[in-house]
Formats: structure tokens, C-alpha cells, sequence
């Protein structure tokens, strides 16, 4: 997926991977993160609370395949954006997303399409070591651009964007926040997508972690949702 969205080639077997065990973040010179890229033999180290969570991984790839610590909007929030993980320094150091033109029709979510894709399309326990991606898709079918109005939070954080639901042997919800403003801003015909990593069965840390079973998984941008969908989680 890194590879796809960045148009950059690698091998994951040029990388020196680390993970610090029983921690959430682990120290730089500069400030403490989940995960950490360094030229110094093109190491990544992570967390070990963070080590299975996809787009943090696919962050720190990104960085490898670029080999470079910058954040370069045009990739981290960009085409890759919602592939990788891009919040608070990431966004900050990517610059201002572009002013929409003052003309720019104001829009509600139901004013976009919403979509959800799994793969593989049945997930199993025997597939991919049993994790699978579920990819919320948003797009816009106007031949205008347009700036997607998303609800107040309701706390301190930014608007809610993108988000997931699965309900069935258990349930379990979860919403990306706006934390850069260009996510609500579409070109004519633009589909954005954030990527969900989850996993069939029981992981360690237990965050991505779903029973086999029947469910009706839906996806939803700002307060609009997709259709539901009937998924079966094989063991």
C-alpha cells in the first residue's frame, strides 16, 4: 500500500526494524513518538504498543522509501494520505493545506459517497496472518470542487471525519478526527480514504481485534453514513 500510494519502490529487507517492548512511545532527541525512522541504517523502531498498527507502520515506510524525515504534504496527506498516519508535528510540518477559492461551494456530508471496501473481501484467520484493511472511501460525483462542512465534535478536538462500525459477535466503532483541514476539501471528482487495519481473532494488545462471526459493517464521513454491508469473519 505504501509503495502504491508513494510511487516509491523498496525492500522491506533494507530496513533494520526495532520494537522496544511493554512501551507507547519510544525517545528521540527531539520529542517522543510511536515510531521512529532514522538514516543511521535505515532503522525503524517502534513502540511495542504500536508495532501492529497499520498506519503508523506504513508512516515510518514511507520515510524509508523517501529516505528522508520530512513530511512532504503532496504524499503524507496527499496520496497517501489515510494510508499513513499524519497528525499534530506531521501535519504541522507539511504546511497549510491550499485556500479553496472563496467561491468553493459549502456542502453538507450527505453530499458526498460514502463507500466501504474489505480485503480480502472475506477475512479469515488463515489469510494474511488474519488481519485484514477496511477502507472507508469518500467522493465527491460534483464536477466542482467542493468544501465538506463536518459537524462540531462536541469536545476540545477537531470535527470528526472518517469513521468505521462493525457490529455483530461484538461491536466495535471508531472515527478519525479532521486534525488537517484539506481533508475536507475535494477537487471535482476527488475520492479520498482512510484505511483501517483489524485483525481476525485475538492480537496481544487487543486494540484491532474482532471474533469471528457475522456482522454489519458500515462507513461514515462527518454524520454520513454509507450502506451497511453484511461481512463474515471466518476463523
Amino acid at each position: 500500500m505504501t509503495e502504491a500510494c508513494s510511487g516509491r519502490a523498496g525492500k522491506l529487507s533494507d530496513v533494520a526494524w526495532y520494537v522496544v517492548p511493554g512501551t507507547t512511545t519510544v525517545s528521540e532527541g527531539f520529542g517522543d513518538f510511536a515510531g521512529i525512522w532514522s538514516p543511521d541504517g535505515n532503522t525503524i523502531v517502534l513502540a511495542g504498543e504500536a508495532q501492529m498498527v497499520g498506519t503508523l507502520v506504513r508512516h515510518e515506510m514511507l520515510h524509508a522509501l523517501l529516505y528522508g524525515g520530512e513530511h512532504p504534504r503532496a504524499l503524507y496527506l496527499g496520496t497517501c494520505g489515510g494510508v499513513v498516519a499524519c497528525v499534530d508535528q506531521c501535519v504541522t510540518e507539511a504546511g497549510p493545506p491550499p485556500t479553496p477559492a472563496a467561491n468553493t461551494p459549502r456542502v453538507p456530508p450527505d453530499s458526498i459517497v460514502v463507500n466501504i471496501e474489505l480485503d480480502p473481501s472475506t477475512p479469515n484467520g488463515a489469510t494474511l496472518g488474519g488481519w485484514f484493511a477496511l477502507t472507508v472511501t469518500v467522493h465527491n460525483p460534483a464536477d466542482h470542487p467542493v468544501v465538506v462542512l463536518l459537524p462540531p465534535s462536541g469536545d476540545a478536538g477537531p470535527s470528526g471525519s472518517f469513521s468505521w462500525s462493525l457490529s455483530g459477535q461484538t461491536t466495535a466503532i471508531y472515527d478519525d478526527r479532521a486534525y488537517d483541514p484539506g481533508v475536507a476539501y475535494f477537487a471535482a471528482g476527488e475520492t479520498k480514504r482512510d484505511v483501517f487495519d483489524l485483525f481476525v481473532g485475538a492480537t496481544t494488545d487487543g486494540n484491532s481485534d474482532m471474533a469471528p462471526g457475522d456482522y454489519i459493517a458500515a462507513g461514515g464521513y462527518g454524520d454520513h453514513g454509507s450502506a451497511a454491508v453484511h461481512v463474515t469473519l471466518e476463523p
